[in-house]
């Protein structure tokens, strides 16, 4: 196994910026430890900027001794996917047909990092084109789960290196994007938490589109009161949130395929879970069915996805010539089944509206509880044997957060008790706009207390 996959001791980033307030530490120290971190491992980043990194540290340290750091997330150290612009760098967007020449320009979400005082170290590897759950990249290579122990475990993806340098204690602070699950499902394999943002609350120029009805900013940290802390800081760049509900945080548990539709593994730590949510004074779970999720399903099975047919009507071109043959087998493999729902996606656009005004008024103030990912991560030897077997897990890894992009859900994954060392996430979502709701919800379930005797029984 290619590099030393094992889980580092990972600091909070509250505890990380108190820290340099109180002087016992440096932006210049963690910067240099975080670097050697990375070389340390493969196939996590497509390439990195030591000598920026250095110079933004020594700058942030200096701030520091001053008492003036230049904003909540000075001199933290944080890994951009690479499909986001980067200035002085190239985007390559995981592939050898797409990358363009270095980026003039930060995209709108690194402004809004560095308006904070945080540094870029690197850009982060990710599935070709965002295109793909399993996370693999036969051109930068791939990413291994840092909770990999005999054999290499897939990291999910799009966002695998995003999700790898956290895990992996690389990174404290990740940025990705989410269009089918690209954060969220790969935050839940590794064990790290993954938000992907409603779609338009953070910026999106200067960032590789793939649906652009779907396309979504997320960031992956270790803990869900990072998450906090990190969403304060870019406060600025996002819009109003929804208004807090009165009383107890409603979790809804759908008695829907997104529950029923799981391992066995799966399904007995999602209910021990859900039991120790559920004795909590702040808490109510309520379980209940949710028509609209199946109505969405069922429109999107038979008449294909959005992101199928978006991602065909930006990326179809790379099919024709020569360009087909340097592209993933996967993705081409998913370029042209694509292009058979083009034409037949009509009805997935047309009642996607009407569809995220019901889960609204389905949910009636409450927050839809489900697994991130039905399965435990797979070994990477096994979603790999054949072509059929790539494509089947890639569709099942996929299948409940692309149904909730679809519901316009912005959503947090949470790895809870021996979740979070197995690959598990809860994952909490709310209707279009209701990120903060999210984010306290997540905050919730991941500071309540666990109870052992709920693993597996």
């Amino acid at each position: 196994m290619p590099g030393p996959h094992r889980r580092a001791a990972v600091v909070m980033i509250a505890e990380l910026i108190s820290r340099f307030g109180r002087l016992e530490d440096t932006p210049t120290g963690v910067v240099e430890d975080r670097l050697r971190r990375v070389a340390d491992d493969e196939h996590v980043f497509t390439s990195l900027m030591p000598g920026a990194a250095r110079e933004q540290a020594a700058a942030s340290t200096e701030r520091w001794r001053d008492g003036r750091p230049a904003g909540r997330l000075d001199g933290l150290p944080v890994a951009v996917k690479d499909c986001i612009d980067v200035a002085g760098t190239p985007t390559t967007n995981g592939s050898l047909v797409d990358a363009e020449a270095s980026a003039t320009r930060d995209a709108g979400i690194v402004r809004a990092l560095r308006a904070s005082g945080a540094i870029v170290i690197g850009k982060a590897n990710l599935s070709e084109l965002a295109f793909s759950g399993i996370g693999t990249n036969p051109h930068f290579g791939s990413p291994v789960n840092p909770l990999s122990r005999d054999e290499p475990l897939i990291t999910g993806g799009s966002s695998s290196g995003s999700a790898a340098a956290v895990a992996s204690g690389q990174v404290p602070l990740a940025v990705g994007t989410d269009t089918s699950g690209s954060v969220r499902v790969p935050a839940a394999l590794c064990g790290v938490v993954g938000y992907k943002a409603s779609e338009g609350r953070f910026p999106r120029d200067g960032v590789r589109t793939l649906s652009p009805t779907l396309d979504s900013i997320g960031v992956l940290v270790p803990t869900a009161a990072d998450l906090v802390v990190v969403t304060a800081a870019l406060d600025p760049c996002v819009g109003s949130p929804g208004p807090r509900a009165p009383g107890p945080v409603r979790l809804v548990v759908p008695e829907d395929e997104v529950v029923a539709d799981v391992a066995p593994e799966v399904a007995a730590w999602f209910r021990g879970a859900v039991e120790e949510l559920s004795v909590l004074d702040d808490v109510r779970v309520e379980r209940r069915p949710l028509p609209v999720l199946a109505a969405a399903q069922e429109l999107m099975d038979r008449h294909g996805t959005l992101v199928a047919a978006e991602a065909f009507c930006g990326y179809g071109r790379l099919l024709d010539g020569t360009s087909a043959g340097l592209l993933d087998s996967a993705v081409v493999r998913r370029l042209r089944l694509a292009s058979r729902v083009v034409s037949t996606v009509g009805p997935v656009r047309a009642h996607m509206t009407t569809l995220r005004e019901r889960v609204a008024a389905e949910l009636d103030g409450g927050l839809l509880l489900c697994p991130t990912v039905r399965d435990a991560p797979p070994a990477v030897s096994l979603v790999t044997a054949s072509a059929d077997v790539f494509d089947r897990w890639n569709a099942r890894i996929l299948r409940t957060t692309m149904l909730l992009s679809y519901l316009g859900m912005p959503g947090v994954s949470v790895p809870r008790g021996d979740g979070r060392r197995r690959g598990l996430g809860l994952l909490v979502s709310a209707p279009d706009g209701h990120d903060r709701a999210v984010i306290r919800a997540a905050q919730l379930i991941d500071d309540a207390p666990t109870n052992p005797h709920h693993v597996n029984r």
